[in-house]
């Protein structure tokens, strides 16, 4: 459920409201100001109502505030929302456009913090490597802030959001670049240490970047963790273990290249470089293709086009990347 509270200046913009309120059939109640004509409407509201609700409310030829809280709880079992209308039931528990918006542009972290992150998160995948121990590879998943950056550059190609976009991109290229960086000097300062170098079981490690498996595993496990992703940013589903199961498609192949680069295996290196692209590419497909079929898309009705198409040329760029570098892959893994 979520709470509106729509703040209005003067009596017609209060009955304008409480008119679009009452062709929604929800309930409200109305508090008055004293010291002039404003007034607070308050609104449950289930997640569904929520974005046809604001369009009309938007509508409104007057001047008004709109706030959509969460509530920490409700009490009383007899409070139900409006039902769906028919043909809806894909998007009944989807959040609405402005809550989604915001939901993404929370995942980003600051550039230092995220940076931080994806620092240490490279050192512990490279250490688990090295152990050939999926607890420690867990941790770095749990570590790696790398569902935010996916999200919300799908969320932005849906919504027409360019800047969000811009940004979302960045902060995966930087990601996997600092991540990649972060194991390789690692890795290098383990294989100078006598005791690690002795220790460490090459052959074992090196088969946990996943080169060796066959692509379409590789691209069904990115797929359905991008889906996931998408429905989870749609919905009120939770994030957190969703972002771990992105992260357990990226963070051991980068933990292999270190590792491979430090024990000059560049053959594996290449592989697991390729099963990175493939798995972030993969990620970005499924997620965008989930949230544009869960029905988001721009407001304006005049923009939903050229958005489809910057969708499908997005997508078409994408899948023919995905194509290659699963040919790449192919070419890669019969050569090992």
């Amino acid at each position: 459920m979520r709470l509106l509270t729509v703040l209005t200046d003067s009596q017609s913009a209060t009955d304008e409201v409480m008119a679009v309120l009452e062709r929604h059939d929800l309930t409200y109640s109305l508090a008055d100001d004293a010291d002039g004509e404003d007034r607070t409407i308050t609104i449950p509201a289930p997640e569904h109502a929520v974005e046809p609700l604001e369009d009309d409310l938007t509508s409104v030829p007057c001047d008004i505030t709109i706030v959509v809280e969460e509530p920490m709880a409700v009490v009383g079992s007899d409070w139900e929302g409006p039902s769906p209308r028919q043909g809806e039931w894909l998007s009944f528990e989807r959040i609405s456009r402005s809550e989604l918006r915001s939901k993404a542009r929370s995942q980003l972290p600051s550039l230092v913090i995220f940076v931080a992150m994806t620092a240490i998160s490279g050192v512990v995948a490279t250490t688990g490597v090295l152990l050939n121990s999926i607890a420690v590879l867990v941790g770095a998943m749990v570590i790696a802030p790398l569902l935010g950056p996916a999200m919300a550059s799908s969320v932005a190609t849906v919504l027409d959001e360019r800047r969000l976009f811009a940004r979302g991109v960045k902060l995966q290229l930087t990601g996997i670049g600092v991540a990649t960086t972060s194991a390789l000097v690692f890795a290098m300062f383990a294989r100078t240490s006598t005791v690690v170098a002795t220790a460490v079981d090459l052959e074992a490690s090196l088969g946990l970047g996943s080169h060796g498996l066959p692509p379409s595993l590789l691209v069904t496990v990115a797929v359905c963790s991008g889906i996931a992703g998408g429905l989870g940013m749609a919905t009120t589903g939770i994030t957190d273990l969703i972002g771990v199961m992105i992260a357990a498609a990226i963070m051991p192949p980068i933990g292999v290249v270190g590792v491979g680069v430090a024990w000059g295996e560049p053959v594996v290196v290449l592989g697991s470089l390729v099963v990175v692209a493939v798995n972030l590419i993969a990620i970005n497909v499924g997620a965008i293709a989930t949230l544009w079929t869960v029905g988001f898309h721009p407001t304006d009705h005049s923009r939903i086009r050229t958005t489809r198409a910057a969708i499908l040329r997005r997508t078409a760029l994408l899948t023919v990347l995905l194509l290659i570098a699963l040919r790449l892959l192919e070419v890669v893994s019969n050569g090992l």
